[in-house]
């Protein structure tokens, strides 16, 4: 069997999406599946969104849609329509931090992202969380205990088109804990990793990950590798790419 071919799309969001693109693409490698292919609006991008969806022999042979961008790179319709037939047909997709925010002006992607942010959405400041796991038997969360993580963990997301979606994992938003603007956290489980599906394609909305360009003096060391460290998030992530592009995990 030959190696699961992934694309990441990576375009700028206000994350430093090059930093995590770079971990990513490791990670994938490293596992000896996957053949990644890269696409975007960064400098050595070796092409756009819309080029590599202009190409029927890429897209036919992709088995997972990475989206480290917002959906503004799918500047034609030609572009939208062949990723809402990729995946329709049974590619994975996974939506990474930042994307949620970003998708607006296209129902069929927001529809496989799944959890949006709208007008309840915010967000506390990048510090310490406690993630659990919600559905410890499902394989992408097999082994993985409660964990601690420096992150930004993103509180009241819409699940905008009611889509059907398992919650994998969730972190606590305390409600002590202000939010740049102000805002108290929610004092609930807010969900981080969820599962949903587009046609016959996987779809997932992975919310962890949160890395940017420089410091903005509300989050210490939000402008470090930090929230990818705990060996959970990089399994967590691995994993989901796996199952949503069709592999059964063991």
């Amino acid at each position: 069997m030959g190696k699961i071919r992934a694309v990441i799309f990576t375009s700028p969001m206000g994350h430093d999406v090059v930093r995590v693109k770079n971990q990513v693409k490791d990670w994938l490698e490293e596992t000896e599946q996957f053949e990644v292919l890269e696409a975007g609006w960064y400098h050595g991008a070796p092409m756009s969104v819309d080029e590599f969806m202009a190409k029927d022999e890429l897209v036919n042979q992709t088995d997972l849609f990475f989206l480290n961008c917002p959906d503004d790179p799918f500047t034609t319709e030609k572009s939208r329509i062949a990723l809402e037939q990729a995946v329709g047909n049974g590619a994975g997709f996974l939506g990474f931090h930042g994307i949620q925010p970003s998708c607006r002006n296209w129902p069929e992607i927001e529809k496989m992202v799944g959890l949006l942010w709208r007008e309840t959405a915010t967000h506390g400041d990048y510090d310490w969380f406690d993630v659990t796991p919600e559905t410890p038997d499902h394989p992408i969360m097999r082994g993985i205990k409660p964990f601690r993580t420096k992150e930004e963990v993103y509180c009241g997301l819409t699940n905008v088109h009611h889509v059907p979606l398992q919650v994998l994992a969730s972190a606590h938003s305390p409600k002590e804990r202000l939010s740049r603007h102000g805002h108290p956290g929610t004092g609930n489980e807010e969900p981080i990793l969820t599962l949903g599906s587009y046609g016959k394609g996987i779809t997932v909305n992975f919310l962890l990950g949160h890395v940017w360009p420089f410091y903005t003096g509300h989050g210490l060391l939000e402008n470090t590798m930090l929230s990818f460290k705990p060996a959970e998030v990089r399994q967590m992530l691995v994993r989901s790419c796996l199952w949503a592009a069709g592999s059964r995990l063991n």
